[in-house]
């Protein structure tokens, strides 16, 4: 869902290694023999399952016919051509190219959008790209200051504290998953839209001898054209967020026959799920935990994806346990939701390795049975929850990941791949068939907190 923290991507390092450059196993020692370029890409050929995140609420055309029409007309701003004497430089001229470029593309990606979020999303870039561009343009041509930037930040930040404060919890109480999935939509853009209000240290000219903090930023001035512009688009896109979790949550309302506060069943629900997520996080290997705790055996012959996965899902669960509840509840209830099943994919992953299960890479047909096992357990996932729009919320980015991971193996034009280097990226299909398999049972534990059994 839009605003949940995802997992990082793999380090620079290992896209140089799968190219083919020197590597070094996880013992320090020289790569086994490389693998072939052509039956690593066989072996990572062929359909994943079609899921995608649960949007349930319809978005009116006129919304998007809205949000299609501000990004045009910020792009009539700027001049086009724009020309090519005088101020600004060919530097700021360049930078307006590209983003009035990358707006049209937004654009473009959005017509051709296979889901409603992913055409919100396209549609807020759009206007991310666009309002850089205008204000870049207009702050170089001195029709911009830095100050009706800021000003237009703070207005954003008192217009989101303003939805956030009024807007409830409704939801018709026979299908609470339902409100649910659209309040943790709706609060996710609403938070995401007062981070965009709030200055990053970085977008402003650094006081040397001084610590960052929000009174300092506040205080220092935009350094020049480039900043200007990346700023005002963020805030550009933080205002299409707000604008899109205002008709959400609008829509939402009206579509309701019979509808009450859920509030407190979110409340409630968060509490059971915090408590029952505790007690299990409280059973793995502290953070701090060494690789032989991690692999609950000698670490040296479990493989590179299989510790991968296990130190990332150990990592994940710490840090959505440690996840401080906040004014959403809808939200908070989510993250619980993906941290039990994070934490119950750790220890039985790790079972399995306790008990001798081969899970390692160390060829193309290993890593075919490592992804076939993802498929399979994604698919077996789907048709057993017992609500199928939790699952896709927990499912769809293991889903997606699987698929660029699929693509980074196709297309290297390079004769073969080094072993670390693949193993590197297979530990998304062995951390992903874990968290497949424990999706069904924390599907019950939420529904059961929301009082849906």
């Amino acid at each position: 869902m839009d605003g949940l923290t995802r997992r990082r991507l793999l380090a620079v390092g290992a896209t140089a290694a799968l190219g083919g450059c020197p590597g070094f196993g996880a013992s320090g020692e020289s790569e086994p023999t490389p693998l072939d370029a052509t039956a690593i890409a066989t072996a990572v050929s062929g359909p994943l399952p079609a899921v995608t995140e649960p949007f349930p609420v319809t978005v009116a055309p006129s919304h998007l016919d809205d949000a299609r029409h501000r990004v045009r007309a910020t792009l009539a701003e700027v001049p086009d051509p724009l020309p090519t004497e005088g101020t600004p430089d060919e530097t700021t001229r360049a930078l307006v190219e590209r983003a009035v470029e990358r707006a049209r593309e937004n654009l473009s990606a959005a017509d051709g959008a296979q889901t409603t979020r992913e055409r919100l999303g396209d549609l807020r870039g759009a206007r991310y790209s666009a309002e850089r561009a205008a204000s870049t343009w207009a702050f170089a041509t001195d029709e911009l200051t830095r100050e009706a930037v800021r000003s237009r930040a703070l207005t954003l930040e008192r217009e989101v504290g303003e939805f956030r404060e009024n807007r409830t919890c409704v939801g018709d109480p026979d299908d609470p998953v339902r409100a649910l999935l659209v309040h943790g939509v709706v609060g996710s853009l609403a938070e995401r839209a007062g981070d965009d209000a709030t200055p990053e240290w970085d977008d402003y000219e650094r006081a040397s001898s001084d610590a960052p903090t929000a009174a300092d930023a506040g205080a220092e001035q935009l350094p020049d054209a480039r900043a200007v512009g990346e700023r005002a688009g963020t805030i550009a896109e933080g205002r299409a967020r707000l604008a899109d979790a205002r008709h959400l949550d609008e829509r939402f309302d009206d579509s309701l026959a019979a509808s009450r506060s859920l509030e407190g069943t979110f409340v409630d629900a968060r509490a059971s799920l915090t408590e029952t997520l505790e007690s299990g996080v409280a059973e793995l290997p502290g953070p701090d935990a060494t690789e032989t705790e991690l692999v609950g055996t000698d670490a040296a012959g479990v493989g590179r994806a299989v510790e991968s996965a296990l130190r990332q899902l150990h990592a994940d669960a710490h840090y959505l346990a440690d996840r401080d509840a906040t004014a959403d509840p809808a939200s908070d209830v989510l993250a619980r939701y993906h941290g039990l099943a994070t934490a119950d994919a750790f220890e039985t992953l790790r079972d399995r390795v306790v008990h001798g299960d081969e899970l390692g890479v160390d060829s193309a047909a290993a890593l075919r049975g490592r992804r076939d096992e993802a498929v399979d357990a994604v698919e077996t996932a789907l048709a057993e929850s017992e609500d199928r729009r939790l699952a896709r919320d927990l499912l769809a980015y293991p889903v997606a990941r699987m698929a660029s991971t699929d693509a980074s193996l196709r297309e290297w034009d390079r004769a073969t791949l080094q072993q670390a280097a693949v193993s590197d990226r297979a530990r998304y299909y062995v951390e992903f068939a874990a968290l497949a398999r424990a999706t069904p049972e924390a599907v019950d534990e939420t529904l059961a907190a929301l009082d849906v059994f």
